[in-house]
Parts: structure tokens; sequence; C-alpha cells
């Protein structure tokens, strides 16, 4: 749970320090900058306007006074109250500062005069006459600090409402944010404890989607291994045994008893070497029939002639066949077909090796290829023992044999069948076997051109 809290709060503190900086950034800005902002616009402004009347022919003082909103005082050029638009509180105060700014000579500068209890405030603007004399605008600023005052209380009911909002939202945020990455751990975790099954939901396409899609991958590839691990332990405790106990007994059996009789001793380790051979065999085709269930190797289809591939596969069990008294017919009436082409070849010498294995002596092994509209159609058929039909589809599974194999010197694994229907299957193209009056046919199609 720690971490759990530790990435929470991490993105809580975040956001809401974000939020704190923001309301603080608002806070100088509208309670600091634009007060000031708005006061020294204002001065200038009054200071414009008393400028330009100042430059006219004749001052008119009420009108000035209309447009500035302020009490216009005019001094004459020894420094005498000459003109007055209007009285107004703090006003011997503030002719002082008049009859002081004029002796000064500097009319460049505003000046703020504060009444006695300093709530409020005025500002005094002047400008020179060019007959002599002044002109000054005194005006108050209880607006500016009224503003500033409702502004501030506005602002503070802003920034309770703000730091609530953003406290929600962080949180939100957070448990939003922090949700997808703790699911992504827990799903790790589990990979991590074996669990290759474990998926996530991959929601939009951010790094975290990529993550979960990346951890998905991984499950994936975690469960073909674990699935080819699981098919050859099986497949290997099941059918090693057998070649290894006749390899490990007729080697006991010419070290102890026959090994001085030369005929006997040839005739053990001939048998040694054949099941050495054997087990060779036996362990490819488990690594082949564990690869194809574990889905290792796609099934990669390509356009490729049929007949060479046929011809080769009638070759190598030529001879085999001969010695049993079997005749392999080859006919093949199609031309180019689609399919994985080592997959292609090792489904025919499977279903071949069968077919010899099941075949009455002296009969006639056919294999067929002929074309089925867009796709070829492949048979196999042999004469032998009718297979019933409650069996007709369990050979297919790995291990099962049906009926008695008539020769001692059997080919194939009792993997062979499985091997057919898993590239079969991968390859998504119909596949059977038929079996009716001591006639066995085996058949697939090919893929469309």
């Amino acid at each position: 749970m720690l971490p759990r809290r530790h990435l929470l709060f991490k993105f809580f503190a975040s956001f809401l320090a974000m939020a704190t900086l923001a309301v603080v950034l608002l806070w100088l800005i509208q309670a600091g900058l634009m007060r000031d902002s708005y006061l020294n616009q204002l001065i200038a402004d009054v200071q414009q306007a008393v400028s330009e009347a100042a430059q006219t022919h004749t001052l008119d003082v009420a009108a000035l006074s209309e447009k500035t909103g302020a009490t216009i005082l005019v001094l004459d050029a020894s420094g005498n109250l000459a003109n007055t638009s209007t009285r107004m509180p703090m006003m011997g105060m503030a002719l002082r500062h008049v009859q002081t700014m004029f002796q000064m000579g500097d009319f460049s500068a505003s000046e703020i005069i504060s009444g006695s209890d300093s709530t409020l405030r005025y500002a005094l603007v002047g400008q020179s006459l060019p007959g002599g004399g002044a002109v000054f605008a005194l005006f108050s600023l209880s607006a500016v600090d009224t503003a500033a005052r409702v502004l501030r209380s506005q602002l503070l009911l802003f920034t309770l409402v703000l730091a609530l909002a953003a406290t929600v939202l962080a949180l939100i945020l957070s448990r939003t944010l922090s949700r997808p990455i703790l699911a992504a751990t827990a799903a790790a975790r589990k990979l991590a404890a074996g669990q290759y099954q474990t998926h996530l939901s991959v929601k939009g396409q951010d790094e975290i989607a990529d993550l979960s899609t990346a951890l998905n991958e991984l499950g994936q590839q975690l469960q073909v291994t674990e699935t080819l691990r699981r098919e050859l332990i099986a497949n290997v405790s099941h059918e090693l045994r057998s070649p290894l106990t006749v390899i490990q007994g007729y080697a006991e059996t010419v070290r102890d008893v026959t090994w001085p009789d030369e005929k006997k001793r040839s005739e053990q380790l001939t048998l040694i070497a054949d099941e050495a051979a054997r087990l060779t065999h036996v362990v490819g085709d488990i690594l082949e029939y564990s690869k194809l269930q574990a889905g290792v190797r796609p099934p990669s289809s390509q356009v490729f002639a049929a007949a060479p591939v046929l011809t080769s596969v009638q070759l190598r069990f030529e001879l085999e066949a001969a010695a049993r008294g079997l005749k392999l017919d080859l006919a093949c009436t199609a031309g180019d077909i689609r399919f994985d082409s080592a997959q292609f070849e090792q489904v025919l010498t499977n279903l071949v090796a069968n077919a010899i294995n099941y075949a009455d002596p002296h009969s006639v092994i056919r294999i067929q290829v002929q074309p089925s509209g867009a796709v070829a159609r492949i048979e196999i058929s042999n004469q032998g023992e009718t297979i019933p039909a409650d069996e007709l589809t369990k050979i297919w599974d790995r291990y099962h044999r049906s009926g008695q194999i008539r020769d001692d010197r059997r080919l194939g694994t009792g993997l062979g069948l499985a091997i057919v229907r898993s590239i079969l299957e991968q390859h998504g193209v119909p596949y059977g076997v038929t079996s009716q009056d001591r006639q066995i046919r085996f058949w697939f199609e090919t893929q469309p051109s």
C-alpha cells in the first residue's frame, strides 16, 4: 500500500501546488499591479485633460471640472487663488499644497493628499498657464480605493472556491492518472507470479496505453513460452521413456550377457542404433509439435509448384514401401498451390508414413492432387483395417492409434497426425478422414490462390 499512497500523494501535491501558484499570481496581479495601474491611468487621464485645457486661450473651469470630475483651482501669477469650480472638504489643506507646488514651479509630479483618518485620499495635479499662474485639479481617490476593496473581497471568495475546486480536481486527477499505472504494476506482478493470462484494457493512444499494450504482448509471449514448456515436458515424459528403456535394456544385455557372442551382440547393437535413431526422430517430432501448439512459428504461405514436393515425398518413402510390399501411386493434376511449403511437405510426409503403417501388404497407396475451384484438394488413401466411426475424430489426438500396425517396423512417433492437424488448423483449411470398406482416405485442401 505504501507505493499507492506515495504515488497518489505526489500527484495530489503537484496539482495542488499548481493551483496554489495560480492563486498567488492572481492575488499579485489583481490586488497589486492592476490597482496601481488603474490609479496611475486615472491620474494620467486627469493630467492630460488639465494640460489640454491650460493651452486654450480661455480656460473654462466648469467644463474642465465636469470633464475630469475634479475640483479646479486657478492661481494668478502671484500665487493667489483666482478662481475655483466648487468647494470641497480639505480645501484649506489642498490650497496649501497647491501654493507649495506653484512656488516650487514643479507641475510634473502628482501629489497624493490623505485626510486625518487616512481613509480619504485625494490626488492633486497641476499645469502652468501661458499668461502666468497655474491651474490645478483636485479629485478624490475613493472610487479607486472602493474598487480595490471590492476586488479584494471578491478575490477572497474566488480564492476559497478555487481552493475547494482545486482540491477536488487534484484528487480526481491524481486517482485518474495513477489508476492505470497501479493497474500496470499489479499486472506486472501477476506476470512475475506466472499468471500469464493477465490482460490490461488499453484506452487512448498515450504512453500509458503503450505500456499496457507492451505488458499485454509480454503476457502473450510468456504464455506461448509456458505452453511450449508444458507441451515439451508432457511429450518428452510420454514418448522418450520407451526408447530409452529399450536402449538401456539392450545395452546392459550386451555388456553383461551377449558380448562374447558376435552375432547376438551385432543384432542387439543394431537394435540400440535403431532405437537411438528413432529417439532422434521422436525428439524432432516433439519439438515440432510443441512449437505448433505454442504458436511459436506462424505459417508463411506462398505460391509454389506442387509436383516437385510430391515427387520428393514419393522418393523418400519408395524403398520403405517396397520393403513392405507396397506401391506408391502419385497423380498430380494441379499446378501451383498456396501453402507454407515446408509445412506442406511435412503434412504429406506424415500422412504417407501413416498410410504405410496401416496399409494391407501388397496394396497400393495413392497420392492424388487435383484442382477444386480456387484451391487444390490433396488425398492420401490406402487399403487397410476400417477405422470405427467413433474413432475417426480421435485419431488426430497425439499418441492415439487405431487398430494394430501390421509391421513392427513402425514409421513415426505417434505425433504425426497431431502435427498434421495443428498445421492444417493454423492454415485454416478444411481437412478430414473417411474409412469405409477397408478404404481409408485422408484429405485436405490448400489455401485459395
